[in-house]
C-alpha cells in the first residue's frame, strides 16, 4: 500500500485542519478574498470561527454540522464546506445550511438590541 507524505484536503478531516484551525487562519482568509474575489474595503481581514454544529430550533428536528462556519470582521458569515462527488440533495442541504446561518445571525442581531434597548 502506497502512503503518501501529504495529506488530501478532499478528506473532511484534513479539510477542517488546513481551513478550520487557528494555527491556518491566515489560509481561510486568503482562500475566501480570493474565491469571493474581495478587494479593498471589502477585503476579509480577521475571521472568528464559530460552532460547526447548528442545533435545531426545534427538537425533534436534526441538528447540523458543517465543515468550517466563521464570520469577518464585518460580521458576515461563511459555511465553508468541501464536497468531492456530487451527491443526491447537496444543493437543498447547502439551502438548509445558509438559511440556518442567517436565521442564527438575525437571532444574534435581535438578542443585541434588546440588550441595548434595556
Amino acid at each position: 500500500m502506497f502512503l503518501s507524505k501529504f495529506l488530501d484536503p478532499k478528506n473532511d478531516f484534513c479539510f477542517r485542519k488546513i481551513f478550520g484551525t487557528e494555527k491556518n487562519k491566515d489560509i481561510l482568509v486568503h482562500f475566501l478574498n480570493d474565491v469571493l474575489k474581495c478587494e479593498g474595503n471589502e477585503k476579509i481581514i480577521e475571521v472568528t470561527f464559530l460552532p460547526t454544529i447548528q442545533d435545531p430550533d426545534i427538537a425533534a428536528y436534526r441538528k447540523s454540522i458543517v465543515d468550517v462556519l466563521c464570520k469577518d470582521q464585518h460580521g458576515n458569515q461563511f459555511i465553508v464546506e468541501m464536497q468531492v462527488s456530487k451527491h443526491p440533495g447537496f444543493e437543498k442541504r447547502a439551502q438548509f445550511y445558509a438559511a440556518k446561518a442567517y436565521s442564527q445571525q438575525r437571532i444574534e442581531e435581535d438578542e443585541k438590541h434588546k440588550k441595548l434597548a434595556s
